[in-house]
């Protein structure tokens, strides 16, 4: 029978032990590192996004820039040489001679810089017959009759009556393609007449320049395209198909980026578009060229967590065999030990160390009171020191246990944005509340800890209630137990205040009355409360409930006597009152410690 009462109590306790070591370190270690991941990915690829976003606006900038010059340079030679001479009218539209035809190729050729070949094409109205064939030119001056042959036939119905340039695909007398600055050569007398077509040709010359000024990753590449959709010019390892710019991206926002799967991988699109000249710039870059190390850093150091994890686990089940076991049973001889009943115990200690010692004093202290009644009073001395010592050791867990719930509720409610000001708050609750093993602390501390565990809660149930605080601070450096203020606040808004939306009140005021330190937290509850019943759970007559404001009033009672600890009344407007009497008693080296 003892056998199993043994095995039962060992079962029990080793399970418990496992069981809040993965609820309150391994639960919260991997839901903060999973939700803390997840964040800092979307951060990161939103920041890549938006700076990817700013380069690709800054080059395309840049390529406007060069867009400008070229269409300055077409007005000031249309200017020059049809609006504001009266004779270019007449000399580009007469042109039948050889000499003709070499003076206006040596005009264009001038005008042509950087690489570019600029190009007249003008329509034959007056039937003009060359001396020899002019449809092999791919720049200088040729006649289009009719607009109904010859190279940029394709392309002139597209282009804008106004006489505004655009940028086209054109093929080049190498059999090749390339890009072209177009604007229509309207009719100086009747600007609703296109009479030709100037084209700047070569223009990628001037454009690669541009986009090669920003070094892109591996396998991304940028992509220039006009109002058609026509792909005037690429550059990088990267490629594009058909279909993406409309699979991707809004076609009616001027500038933007997206990420989106394709082939399998994922791939930032950054574009701007130019309402001046219609192209539109296009970044596609992998997104594992730009945060691939990060996330192998990420993936490392998730890996490395679980591995210190899978060895705070053994470190913990192996001092859960070292501790634990040798306590339960000790406990269980204390259960069956019964004061002048022989027990058949050796003296000579199991183990030769802290715990062999322990057995060892818990025989020789049997005996002792087994034999002196002297004894048995000092025993009932240490037993009232030890219920002590295990009613402020059972109070952190509760309260513990409650806040690590409340902050549990919260982040799934709020999406865990606040989760720093609640861990701060939770650190300051435990640093409080542990004290490196002091029973007594200042009011000052109290009241912090106090303050950290309200301001949890208010994150709990936001809206809900307020609380207000009156501190007489001249009492901060006197001296209380600890934990002693929360369990009260607790209660209020549990018991009182948590279903009131925005109407709870929680008073809570530290004064000096009659000699003596008072506590006092104050409710203005909907519910009902029954003092007698609150005094009955008070002076253990119900054991049921009421366990976090009968270990206070316990735990004041072993302090300091009969005549100090808690009672409840109904103050005069109505409000429940909690009120906590201490003596007046400054704090000595003990309670003024600080916890690091």
């Amino acid at each position: 029978m003892k056998q199993k009462l043994r095995q039962r109590l060992r079962f029990r306790l080793k399970h418990k032990v496992i069981l809040a070591f993965l609820l309150c370190i391994v639960l919260p270690f991997i839901v903060v590192g999973w939700v803390s991941a997840y964040v800092a990915l979307n951060t990161i690829k939103e920041e890549v996004g938006s700076t990817t976003l700013q380069l690709v606006k800054q080059n395309h900038v840049t390529i406007d820039k060069t867009l400008s010059a070229v269409n300055d340079r077409t007005i000031t030679l249309l200017d020059s040489q049809f609006f504001s001479n009266p004779e270019g009218y007449s000399f580009w539209t007469g042109i039948d001679t050889l000499n003709e035809i070499r003076q206006a190729d040596n005009i264009l050729d001038s005008w042509s810089t950087g690489g570019t070949e600029y190009a007249i094409y003008m329509k034959n109205i007056e039937r003009r017959a060359t001396p020899f064939d002019l449809s092999y030119k791919t720049k200088g001056f040729k006649y289009l009759d009719g607009f109904s042959g010859g190279l940029p036939d394709l392309n002139v119905s597209l282009m804008d009556v106004s006489g505004a340039g655009a940028l086209r695909v054109m093929p080049s007398g190498s059999g090749e393609t390339t890009i072209s600055f177009m604007r229509n050569i309207l009719n100086p007398r009747n600007y609703n007449e296109v009479i030709g077509l100037l084209a700047v040709n070569k223009i990628e010359v001037m454009l690669t320049r541009d986009l090669v000024s920003v070094e892109l990753p591996a396998a991304a590449g940028a992509f220039l395209f006009n109002t058609s959709g026509e792909l005037l010019m690429s550059t990088g390892a990267g490629s594009i198909i058909p279909g993406e710019l409309g699979k991707h991206l809004e076609p009616d926002v001027p500038y933007g980026y997206t990420f989106a799967q394709e082939g399998g991988e994922e791939w930032l699109y950054a574009y701007s578009d130019s309402s001046r000249f219609h192209t539109r710039l296009l970044y596609k870059i992998p997104l594992e060229s730009i945060t691939g190390k990060l996330i192998w850093f990420q993936r490392l150091l998730v890996v490395i967590s679980f591995i210190f994890l899978a060895f705070v686990l053994t470190f913990v089940l192996y001092m859960v065999r070292l501790v634990v076991r040798p306590v339960v049973e000790l406990v269980a001889v204390m259960k069956i030990y019964e004061p002048g009943k022989k027990l058949l115990l050796s003296e000579e200690p199991l183990r030769q160390d802290e715990f062999g010692i322990l057995q060892g004093s818990f025989v020789r202290m049997t005996r002792r009171l087994d034999h002196s009644i002297e004894e048995n009073y000092g025993m009932q001395l240490k037993q009232k020191e030890y219920e002590l010592l295990m009613l402020q050791s059972q109070i952190t867990p509760h309260y513990l246990y409650n806040t690590l719930d409340s902050i549990y509720w919260y982040a799934l409610d709020s999406g865990n944005t606040e989760v720093g000001e609640m861990v701060r708050d939770l650190s300051m609750l435990l640093r409080i509340g542990l004290s490196r093993g002091r029973k007594m602390i200042t009011v000052g501390e109290e009241l912090e800890h106090a303050q950290a565990y309200t301001r949890l809660q208010t994150k709990r149930y936001p809206d809900t209630f307020e609380v207000r605080w009156q501190i007489d601070d001249e009492l901060r450096e006197y001296e209380t137990p600890k934990v002693i203020i929360q369990p009260l606040i607790e209660n209020a808004i549990l018991h009182g205040v948590r279903g009131m939306d925005g109407e709870g009140e929680i008073r809570v005021s530290a004064v000096q009355s009659e000699g003596a330190l008072r506590f006092i937290v104050e409710d203005n509850g909907h519910l009902p409360v029954d003092l007698a019943e609150l005094a009955a759970i008070l002076e253990a007559e119900q054991s049921a409930k009421g366990y976090g404001i009968r270990n206070v009033h316990q735990r004041i009672r072993l302090h300091y006597g009969e005549a100090y600890g808690l009672a409840y009344e109904r103050s005069g407007d109505g409000w429940t009152r909690a009120v906590i009497t201490l003596p007046l008693k400054r704090a000595g080296a003990e309670a003024a410690g600080t916890d690091l």
